[in-house]
């Protein structure tokens, strides 16, 4: 994670103290229940996180409805990384069904914050300044 883009803030200090603690030595539930309680409390790097927990099954069990709803709730708060895994939900059909032009808003969003992939995703898709 980039400490430019994510500010310093109390929940910052706990998702890093999480992933150091419980991620690096693999106690994945652990993990989880750690940033859900900061998803819980509105904190849009863990949405994104919890929302990815559950896509892949980490530390829980894998659910694309419950992957789709945190991933939103954090692109919605303004996570890059949240807009451009919804956009990537909705292309290919995770959670909700395909929308090609609701993908494309989010690739959008997530390129207005440099995100590097969403920047090559909107050159791919010839997203210019519809």
């Amino acid at each position: 994670m980039s400490n430019a883009y994510y500010k310093a803030c109390p929940e910052f200090d706990r998702y890093n103290e999480l992933i150091e603690k419980y991620w690096n030595t693999k106690q994945f539930e652990k993990c989880f229940e750690g940033h859900m309680e900061l998803a819980e409390k509105g904190y849009p790097l863990a949405e994104c996180q919890v929302g990815y927990f559950f896509y892949d099954g980490i530390g829980v069990e894998k659910d694309a409805d419950k992957a789709f709803y945190w991933t939103q709730r954090a692109a919605e708060h303004g996570d890059r990384d949240g807009q451009f895994n919804l956009a990537y939900f909705y292309e290919e059909g995770i959670g909700t069904p395909v929308n090609m032009e609701k993908a494309k808003h989010w690739y959008k969003k997530a390129a207005e914050q440099n995100h590097d992939l969403a920047i090559q995703k909107c050159q791919d898709l010839n997203l210019g300044d519809e």
